[in-house]
């Protein structure tokens, strides 16, 4: 292991000149997300500048690029949400949220849209006890735990009021409401609040607000967040589009992220590339708020490069100097070869570490059952 990465060091030394004279050459890639933390949207975005400012970034279409990196599906003005609230601004922390919420919503074909929005519903929990609705906010802080069962309010929000409410939202709602859903094409599948999907049609549920996600091969999916009422059916009644090229570059997006690391990621990224005719990607497959993670992937040799280490300290040059090492054949391996690290340091299956399945008691489409989630832990993954 020192062996191989003392190679990484010394080919990154190499690539200086070549970083540092912003010759970019054969040496360019396409930056995809794959870590899905919404905190580590400053360091995606200052390694994209340092590559887009030495000529090591391919630029795609806008929408894609978005998709792409993850930011379709991050809140794009929590501080600004945060700020209003906090200066007891209620009508504009609303306006924010409900354009956050429309964005998100729109965008979730790329992405996991859930932790987004479980955030925007704790604010909008915060604001209805702050105008004195007490019954509003626990539906919302209900619609955060329905969404994200690990979702807990920040400390610094939470006074001894606020937090009896949530503990309140915990318990689910014992009035139920019914759901009607009527979708064409009919072989379209219907997901509640993030479980497996079912065949459209009516479904009894408790009552709140929940997210619901319509979705049929070679169609462009539909995403609603409804609001499911006592002794009531909701409608909803939607004709699917045609997947376009933009909803099918989504969907490739969010398949390659959802696949561990190494064959199975390299798979997607190979859809990707014949798709946008590129061949090397810089995977973010990990991060903190302070580094991030990478690996690349090169469709053309089938191998990927070791995994990597960029920390928010770094200089533009030593960011280079590290895609630019990564990028050589000496520091690829074969992508069948990449397996994640157990804690007793042995090989393990990626679903048993990759995802956190959560269950709360809840009521499903129709029947008694549990809401999941599938969310990111960060893993060790090594190259050989």
């Amino acid at each position: 292991m020192k062996l191989v990465l003392s190679a990484l060091v010394l080919a990154a030394a190499a690539a200086t000149a070549r970083a540092d004279t912003g010759s970019a050459g054969d040496d360019q890639v396409v930056v995809v997300n794959a870590a899905s933390k919404m905190q580590e949207r400053g360091q995606v975005e200052r390694l994209r500048r340092v590559l887009d400012s030495r000529h090591m970034l391919v630029r795609l279409d806008e929408h894609l690029e978005a998709a792409l990196d993850g930011r379709d599906v991050q809140l794009a003005d929590v501080e600004q949400i945060q700020d209003a609230y906090m200066q007891l601004d209620y009508k504009a922390a609303c306006k924010l949220i409900d354009a956050d919420e429309a964005r998100v919503l729109e965008a979730s074909v790329a992405g996991d849209p859930i932790p987004a929005l479980a955030e925007l519903s704790q604010w909008r929990g915060l604001i209805a006890y702050a105008e004195e609705q007490p019954d509003e906010a626990v539906r919302w802080f209900r619609a955060a735990y329905h969404l994200n069962p690990a979702w807990t309010i920040e400390k610094k929000l939470a006074s001894p009021s606020v937090r009896a409410l949530v503990k309140k939202a915990k318990r689910e709602a014992t009035e139920t409401g019914t759901l009607r859903v009527d979708v064409e094409p009919a072989e379209a599948r219907v997901s509640v609040d993030g479980q497996e999907g079912q065949d459209p049609g009516r479904y009894e549920m408790p009552v709140g607000y929940h997210l619901v996600r319509i979705t049929a091969k070679d169609h462009a999916p539909y995403t609603e967040l409804v609001e499911v009422t006592p002794k009531k059916t909701e409608k909803i009644a939607v004709t699917l589009d045609t997947e376009s090229k933009q909803y099918r570059a989504a969907r490739l997006v969010d398949e390659t992220t959802a696949a561990p690391p190494g064959q199975a990621r390299l798979k997607g990224v190979r859809a990707l590339s014949r798709l946008t005719g590129v061949k090397r990607y810089l995977v973010i497959e990990d991060g903190t708020d302070d580094h991030v993670t990478l690996r690349v992937y090169d469709v053309g040799s089938k191998k990927v490069s070791l995994s990597f280490d960029v920390q928010g300290s770094e200089s533009s040059s030593a960011i280079a100097r590290l895609v630019l090492a990564a990028l050589e054949p000496d520091n690829m391996v074969d992508a069948g070869s990449v397996a994640l690290r157990g804690k007793g340091g042995g090989p393990e299956k990626w679903y048993d570490h990759w995802y956190v399945w959560a269950a709360v008691g809840a009521v499903t489409l129709g029947a008694v059952g549990g809401y999941e989630l599938m969310s990111r832990k960060p893993t060790t993954v090594t190259g050989f």
